[in-house]
């Protein structure tokens, strides 16, 4: 029964993000505008180890894809709030669902989305920006997913931090700026302070885009893409663990519109 009800409050919380197809289209069309503006800027930081023929487009699509997933952080937690705005919170907390079907029913669909709006962009990159990925497109999804899964569960973290929609919507978009930025994927790390690339390995986003540039750039297969994959696998593993920690079923959450 627990895990049924888990099944069905991912399902319904698929449907509510089935009904906003225009926010899936926009977080494909915003990073592939912004890469197209940015892969000449991009371009002048391609790695000389790169595969022949790489240029700033596979430079910059990655960075952009993490960048908006970073950015989006937030969602996640936003549908733990939505509940409480509508009243449906004791309801599931009623239901024969335990508290952790009830987290992983609202968190997966978010993971989903993010990979599937990451995906997209790699897909319109192809012909639009003439993106191209030297290395394997099974490690390249696979770098994605537990990229999408990393910051979905930070994203369950943030929640369960914040008392109010308006703390998380801060947090989030503080979180996810630092993220983006100090992660290599906004600018290139060659482009930023030398300080920056000291602290950039304790963010998943530079494990993320690490990841990235080893398959589209450098050839790389799934061998290459075990260590920035383990590592976005302890990230997602600790964020886990401290949601567990702080997270409280029965503590009000106030949505403010």
């Amino acid at each position: 029964m627990r895990g049924l009800g888990g099944a069905v409050i991912m399902r319904h919380e698929l449907r509510i993000i089935g009904t906003m197809p225009g926010s899936t289209l926009l977080g494909i069309l915003l990073p592939i505008v912004l890469a197209a503006l940015t892969q000449g800027l991009f371009a002048a930081a391609v790695p000389t180890t790169s595969a022949d023929g790489t240029g700033g487009a596979e430079l910059a699509v990655p960075g952009m894809a993490v960048a908006f997933a970073a950015l989006g952080v937030g969602r996640p937690g936003f549908a733990f709030f939505r509940d409480h705005a509508w009243g449906t919170w004791d309801r599931l907390r009623a239901s024969p669902a335990s508290t952790l079907d009830i987290v992983v029913g609202k968190v997966a669909p978010w993971v989903i989305m993010s990979l599937v709006q990451m995906l997209g962009l790699f897909a319109v990159a192809v012909p639009l920006l003439g993106f191209r990925v030297s290395g394997s497109w099974p490690a390249l999804v696979l770098v994605l997913l537990a990229t999408a899964l990393c910051l979905s569960v930070f994203g369950a973290l943030l929640a369960a931090v914040s008392r109010t929609s308006q703390q998380l919507n801060s947090v989030s978009g503080l979180c996810g700026l630092v993220l983006a930025a100090l992660g290599g994927a906004l600018v290139p790390l060659p482009a930023l302070p030398n300080w920056v690339s000291s602290v950039a390995p304790a963010l998943p986003t530079h494990w993320a885009v690490r990841g990235l540039h080893m398959v589209v750039l450098e050839r790389g297969g799934l061998a290459d893409a075990a260590v920035p994959l383990g590592a976005l696998l302890g990230f997602t593993a600790v964020f886990a663990a401290l949601t567990t920690l702080r997270f409280r079923s029965a503590e009000s959450k106030i949505y403010w519109g």
